[in-house]
C-alpha cells in the first residue's frame, strides 16, 4: 500500500513539473496537488489486478478532485 502510495505521489510530481510550471498558484506539496483523471487512470492501470478493480470503481462524490492527501487516506 505504501508503495502505492508513494507512486500515487511520484504521479502529482510529474503533473507539477509538467502542467504548467511557471503558474505560481500550484501546490508545491505533492500531496496537495489534485488527483486528475489522467493521473487515477494510470494509477489504477500500473496496481497489482487485485487492486486495480477496487480501485476503478472508486468514484468522486464532488465537481472537484480530491487531492492526493486524500486519495491516500
Amino acid at each position: 500500500m505504501e508503495r502505492g502510495i508513494q507512486y500515487l505521489r511520484e504521479l502529482a510530481v510529474r503533473e507539477m513539473v509538467y502542467y504548467d510550471p511557471d503558474n505560481t498558484q500550484l501546490p508545491t506539496d505533492p500531496d496537495e496537488v489534485q488527483c486528475t483523471r489522467p493521473m487515477w487512470r494510470k494509477f489504477v492501470r500500473s496496481a497489482p489486478s487485485s487492486y486495480a478493480n477496487s480501485l476503478a470503481v472508486i468514484d468522486r462524490k464532488s465537481e472537484e478532485a480530491p487531492t492526493v492527501d486524500e486519495v491516500a487516506g
